[in-house]
């Protein structure tokens, strides 16, 4: 992001965004959620956007959520980059208009916040003069998310980084990655009610041999029982 948009791997990065953001269903969800509705949910345990949070960690964890473990993007060169980008090379007020922004998208919706009630949201860079001259996000790191409206009647919210300069970004080939975790982290769990069906599964799986080991004993007495009649029948 930041050279050549839209190169392959700021499509990635925005395809995944895309998703994790958006009203398809999340699969293996026992709850039937859609992916916003999922992180919503996780929302209300963690604050994913606040004032202890880097981007970049934040970014790496929504990725592997959608990919089931593959790295965003996928060329590492590319990944370094972009994650050397959202750890230190944006300016402030733009990473904290992103945090913001995305923030009001996943608190609950009030009169204040509409931004809480959309649909879905989109992710998109662009190559536009900004007014700083620097790394914005649009409008001008304006912290309150513009809600659309698109052609099905849904409402949602497009996240659009606006680049001043179509030219590579700075090579990091240092870069830790995955980043390290955030203090209180919590993961992106499943339902407790799918955790408690697994723990009744495996109660019932405990059971199962007590009941076989009974039946072993009962044929086992049986012979012995046999045996000691024909005794009696010589005698």
């Amino acid at each position: 992001m930041g050279g050549f948009i839209n190169s392959q791997a700021d499509i990635e990065i925005c395809e995944v965004l895309n998703k994790r953001f958006s009203d398809d269903l999340k699969p293996n969800d026992p709850q039937r959620r859609t992916y916003i509705a999922h992180l919503r949910d996780h929302f209300r345990r963690e604050n994913l956007f606040g004032p202890n949070r880097r981007l970049n960690r934040v970014f790496h964890r929504l990725a592997i959520n959608v990919t089931g473990g593959t790295r965003v993007p996928r060329n590492n060169k590319s990944r370094f980059r972009w994650l050397f980008l959202l750890r230190s090379n944006l300016p402030a007020a733009t990473t904290q208009a992103i945090k913001s922004q995305l923030s009001a998208i996943l608190s609950p919706a009030s009169a204040a916040n509409p931004a809480g009630a959309v649909a879905y949201a989109t992710f998109s860079t662009r190559h536009v003069p900004t007014a700083s001259g620097k790394f914005e996000l649009f409008p001008q790191n304006d912290p309150v998310p513009t809600v659309w409206t698109d052609a099905n009647g849904k409402r949602y919210c497009t996240i659009i980084l606006d680049c001043h300069e179509d030219v590579a970004l700075p090579d990091s080939p240092n870069e830790t990655d995955p980043p390290a975790p955030d203090d209180d982290e919590t993961t992106f769990a499943a339902p407790r009610s799918g955790a408690k069906k697994s723990a009744k599964k495996s109660s019932v799986a405990k059971k199962a041999p007590a009941k076989k080991s009974a039946v072993k004993k009962k044929s086992a007495v049986k012979p012995r029982k046999k045996a000691t009649k024909k005794r009696k029948a010589k005698k």
